[in-house]
């Protein structure tokens, strides 16, 4: 059974089993239906991983620079640090590999509610409501914030694709020498065609 963006396989379509049956409905004990959510790629960053992504960046933009003999980050005043690739991969069609500069004015924003956040409800101890920094007010800080989340999530550099066909998903195979690691991505042999 197909879906448009969903596939949905039964493995067995006989309801009529005599046996005692599992909780999740046969006798097997394994799921007796799965869901492959199979997206469509797309180039942006979910806005909900913006927040992770700024704080790495944040957390390693003034770090070592290994290519720096100097090691002197601070002499410019700049992060070594100025963007994150995320790989998002899907089961059936690929992966995409994107990169999300660094943005300050958002970094500074954020730390602004992670502020709040640590003063009204880390140190007091109470428990915050659902959606506990929101106001119906369009132009309030809070819902500017989330604006400019939504607008950095779709304003991302596509570096590259990978096919479906060059993702190895075994990790591990199993030989009479023993075992052998096999890579994540299939490199192309030498003097194949692109």
């Amino acid at each position: 059974k197909k879906n448009n963006s969903n596939r949905n396989i039964d493995d067995d379509d006989d309801d009529d089993d005599e046996e005692e049956e599992t909780p999740r409905g046969n006798t097997s004990g394994l799921p007796k239906h799965y869901l492959i959510r199979d997206f469509k790629l797309e180039t942006r960053v979910p806005p909900q991983y913006i927040p992770q992504l700024m704080m790495e960046m944040l957390c390693v933009g003034n770090a070592v620079d290994l290519d720096n003999k100097s090691n002197d980050s601070s002499a410019n005043n700049k992060p070594i640090c100025t963007s994150a690739i995320m790989v998002r991969q899907t089961a059936t069609r690929g992966a995409i590999l994107l990169r999300l500069q660094r943005d300050e004015e958002w970094i500074q924003e954020m730390k602004y509610w992670l502020g709040k956040f640590q003063n009204r409800y880390v140190e007091t101890g109470d428990i915050p409501d659902d959606n506990f920094f929101w106001d119906d007010n369009p132009n309030s800080r809070y819902r500017k914030f989330l604006q400019r989340t939504k607008e950095i999530s779709e304003r991302v550099e596509h570096v590259a694709f990978i096919d479906h066909a060059q993702i190895q998903r075994m990790v591990l195979e199993r030989d009479s020498g023993g075992d052998s690691t096999i890579p994540l991505f299939l490199d192309r042999i030498r003097g194949e065609e692109a």
